[in-house]
């Protein structure tokens, strides 16, 4: 029964989001929202097909060999609608869940997986490792501070920025997506209007909130203004500048936090600290794409990194991603990884040969590199492999400096790799 009410709740929704996203747009709609809608729609076949398959899959394990077996049957089950039945559980039971423990056990499970995942990867791990919960004490303490300063303002037990006081006190506001108008729908989805803000409770529809009333089932800690929570934003700008302070040179994220997310840490910030520079220089990194769509959990499209490493290697997906540009969306596909995969091969086998030729020994136990003529005995070959290091060289460093162009510095590395094999693969005599 808990699957098929789970079933049919998912089909409800999707109902419901397939019918308002068949209302016409206006003749008057911006490139931009016509865009937000062709995404939408993409996303919600793609939502639309997942569900059918697990309702094909409920079909084939009630009908299977399980159907005799109720233990077995009520397992396979429940893994393969799996999502579906925490969603329902969660809107029937999860306001129960007030245990920090809990929370904190769930989120330590997580941190843990991701540092694994990160050695694995051969990232190399941050100068500093902070939590969010062990940081409400001074995220209250910001808030006020604003509050304070007549930026912000309390309603209904949340506080929220005061976009006209901000911008009346000097400040900028959305200066990494400047815009004219209100905030979309799909803007807000991005921040703490996915998760429920009441509009009514706003002076201004752009205001937004550094600090949430808790909701039954979210996590709450004692504020001046009652129970709550911090918001969406708020605790990147405590954190960072406790951590470095004041302002940074460098922030990044992926291109979707642009707005609402680093805007809103950016004015919150400024609003803290009187002043209109918080950041130097944003970097914003494309979406990993598959199969055309944003790689996100919501989509269930997403491949996790223990996943990939069952079939790849760690040098073979960081090859991958040095092969696309940071700045633009990436595509996982098999296409992307084979060609890693020969990049690795090329680089793997070359250095095997080099190493070889420099392990080899002459009769006297001197390598046999020394034991031949050295400079450049071949005459216009050793010159021309010479020349083309140093072209390799500026070459990688030139696309290095140009927007981190690792598409090109990787092309550059191959075309010197290839030049040495042509030339070790030459008849000449002084060449090994």
């Amino acid at each position: 029964a808990t699957v098929d009410q789970a079933l049919d709740r998912k089909a409800g929704k999707l109902a419901a989001k397939r019918e308002a996203l068949s209302v016409p747009l206006p003749p008057e709609t911006s490139s931009r929202d016509q865009d937000e809608r062709e995404t939408a729609l993409a996303e919600q076949e793609l939502k639309e097909g997942q569900l059918k398959e697990i309702i094909a899959k409920v079909a084939k394990i009630r009908a299977g060999e399980l159907a005799g077996q109720p233990r077995a049957l009520v397992e396979a089950l429940v893994d393969a609608v799996r999502g579906e039945i925490g969603e329902l559980l969660d809107s029937q039971e999860g306001g129960t869940v007030t245990d920090h423990d809990v929370f904190n056990k769930h989120s330590r499970k997580y941190e843990m997986a991701f540092l694994e995942d990160m050695e694995a990867l051969g990232v190399r791990p941050p100068d500093v490792l902070t939590r969010v919960t062990e940081y409400v004490e001074k995220i209250v303490a910001f808030v006020a501070a604003i509050v304070d300063k007549g930026l912000a303002y309390e309603s209904n037990g949340s506080v929220y920025l005061s976009i006209d006081a901000f911008k009346d006190a000097g400040h900028s506001y959305r200066k990494l997506s400047p815009f004219s108008g209100d905030t979309s729908e799909a803007d807000m989805a991005e921040g703490e209007g996915a998760i429920g803000t009441d509009a009514s409770d706003k002076r201004n529809p752009n205001d937004f909130a550094l600090w949430k009333k808790s909701k039954p089932g979210e996590p709450e800690w004692l504020s001046p203004w009652g129970k709550g929570r911090p918001g969406w934003h708020i605790e990147c700008s405590v954190i960072a500048s406790d951590i470095l302070g004041p302002n940074m040179d460098v922030h990044a994220g992926g291109v979707d936090l642009k707005f609402p997310h680093h805007d809103n840490e950016l004015a919150q910030s400024e609003a803290y600290y009187g002043h209109s520079q918080w950041v130097n220089y944003f970097f914003h990194a494309g979406h990993l794409h598959i199969k055309g769509l944003k790689m996100s959990k919501s989509l269930k499209n997403f491949i996790t990194i223990r996943q990939a490493l069952e079939h790849h290697s760690p040098r073979q997906i960081r090859i991958m991603f040095l092969l696309q540009a940071w700045d633009k969306p990436m595509n996982y596909s098999d296409q992307t990884v084979e060609d890693a995969k020969s990049k690795e091969s090329l680089f793997r086998n070359f250095f095997g040969n080099i190493k070889d030729l420099l392990a080899r020994k002459a009769a006297d136990g001197r390598p046999s590199w020394l034991a031949m003529e050295v400079g450049l005995p071949n005459g216009d070959a050793d010159r021309n492999l010479v020349r083309a290091l140093f072209q390799a060289q500026q070459a990688v460093h030139e696309r290095l400096c140009d927007n981190f162009d690792t598409p090109g510095a990787m092309l550059a590395l191959c075309d010197l790799v290839k030049a040495t094999n042509t030339y070790l693969a030459s008849d000449l005599p002084d060449r090994k």
